[in-house]
C-alpha cells in the first residue's frame, strides 16, 4: 500500500483502524514528520489533516495532526489532484 512515504509529501488515506469503515478513508494530507514504530502497526507519520478524525484523542497531539501507520497512506503526485481536493494548509506560526 505504501510507497516512499516521507515527510513533506502528500498522501492519500487508503485504511485506518476501522478498516474499510475507517472516517479517513480518501483523505488527502501532507505527511509532517515520523514519529516511531508500533508493534503491531509498524512505521507511524504524523500528518496535517485538518479533516482527519481520530479514534482516540490524544492532548500531546494538536488540533489539526493525527497519526497514521504507514502502510495506511498512499503516496501521491499533487498534479494529479482535482482543485475541489481536500488538502489541509496549516498557517504558520512565528
Amino acid at each position: 500500500m505504501a510507497g516512499n512515504i516521507e515527510a513533506g509529501c502528500l498522501a492519500r488515506v487508503v485504511w485506518g483502524l476501522r478498516g474499510a469503515d475507517s472516517p479517513n478513508i480518501n483523505l488527502v494530507v501532507r505527511v509532517q514528520a515520523y514519529v516511531g514504530d508500533e508493534r503491531s502497526l509498524g512505521r507511524i507519520w504524523r500528518c496535517e489533516a485538518e479533516y482527519g478524525e481520530r479514534i482516540m484523542e490524544r492532548p500531546n497531539i494538536p488540533l489539526g495532526l493525527v497519526d497514521f501507520a504507514e502502510s495506511w497512506l498512499k503516496k501521491i503526485d499533487p498534479d494529479t489532484l482535482p482543485p475541489s481536493a481536500r488538502i489541509v494548509k496549516l498557517k504558520e506560526t512565528a
